[in-house]
């Protein structure tokens, strides 16, 4: 149970006694805003990032969430990926998928990740285009022509978000 909780016009700050507590309240969170979202959008857009981020969510692979959660709707995105193979072990992909993407049906075509085998310039080009293409042919949609994601979540250690 969160030890205090402040409401104000800058967002919410819940303070929790512990990480177990934290990863209930991230599942809770992220699985209520994924059904809002497939109810207003007909998916939900995330992107993520690597660090400790994708333990936290690691509670989404377990019941309730992992029966709940309309895992088909899910777009999964990188917030900030190294320039490494897929396989690599400072790979955030390969993190997310060991952690959480392999657990869950999250439809293959729906997880866009960079090209790992292009220049770290050719793979932000070819990033662009895909994310790009994903909203001209409205698979992902961009509410009021703003930004394609319900939701952005870094690693709670990560020096910085990058979206171009």
């Amino acid at each position: 149970m969160a030890l205090s909780e402040v409401n104000n016009d800058r967002g919410e700050l819940r303070i929790l006694e512990n990480l177990d507590e934290l990863r209930t309240d991230l599942a809770d969170y992220i699985a209520e805003l994924s059904e809002a979202a497939v109810k207003e959008r007909g998916v939900f857009a995330i992107a993520l990032s690597g660090g400790s981020l994708i333990d936290l969510m690691g509670k989404l692979c377990e019941a309730p969430y992992n029966k709940t959660v309309d895992w088909a709707k899910w777009y999964i995105f990188w917030a900030d990926e190294r320039v490494v193979a897929k396989n690599h072990s400072d790979s955030n992909y390969k993190l997310a998928k060991d952690g959480l993407l392999s657990k869950v049906p999250i439809v293959p075509s729906h997880i866009h990740s960079i090209n790992d085998s292009v220049s770290a310039e050719e793979a932000a080009d070819e990033y662009m285009f895909v994310i790009r293409q994903l909203v001209k042919t409205r698979m992902v949609r961009a509410k009021q022509r703003r930004c394609i994601w319900q939701l952005i979540i870094s690693d709670l250690t990560a020096h910085h978000c990058l979206l171009g």
